[in-house]
């Protein structure tokens, strides 16, 4: 069965642009993906009390064909085979790449919960996929994911980097 996903990809280490390109290629690469759509690539203050540098932000929108934790280990392998090393709880990260939304999917696992539990918190997420679908509804709360904007802190700073225009065709 094949599923809606929006996945938030974000690199604080390295060539941070590079790192996210690279990524959605590894995630196009496998049979199972079909990239359907991919933003525009932002320059996003950290959200973590940890001294580190803005992050390069941006999500991809897929048809999956599999199940939320197959997606979920594609990723972590994604990440492991980057150079990702999770010693700090939100520390700086070469790749980071979160499964946001799943469809319409409610999922609560030990190892994964969907949609993204901090999402409607975090300006550098809903900006990359408002920017894909617009209208996009958040399963949880059942409204827009641009309607969490205004209420968001504006310490979160996010910033147009490299427009989808320049992000290479992934399909």
């Amino acid at each position: 069965m094949q599923s809606s996903v929006f996945i938030g990809i974000g690199s604080n280490i390295g060539d941070k642009i590079r790192n996210c390109i690279d990524s959605i290629k590894a995630i196009a690469h496998d049979k199972r993906a079909r990239i359907r759509s991919a933003s525009s690539l932002y320059l996003s203050s950290p959200v973590s009390e940890i001294a580190q540098e803005d992050f390069v932000n941006c999500a991809v929108s897929i048809d999956w064909d599999g199940t939320a934790s197959e997606l979920l280990r594609l990723l972590n392998s994604i990440e492991s085979g980057m150079g990702r090393k999770r010693s700090i709880k939100n520390g700086p990260r070469t790749i980071d790449l979160d499964i946001l939304l799943f469809g319409d999917a409610l999922i609560d696992e030990a190892s994964l919960t969907v949609p993204h539990p901090e999402l409607h918190r975090r300006k550098f997420a809903i900006v990359p996929c408002v920017e894909i679908e617009e209208g996009i509804i958040h399963p949880s709360y059942n409204k827009p994911l641009k309607d969490f904007l205004p209420h968001i802190d504006d310490d979160q700073k996010v910033a147009l980097l490299k427009d989808r225009k320049e992000v290479p065709d992934f399909n």
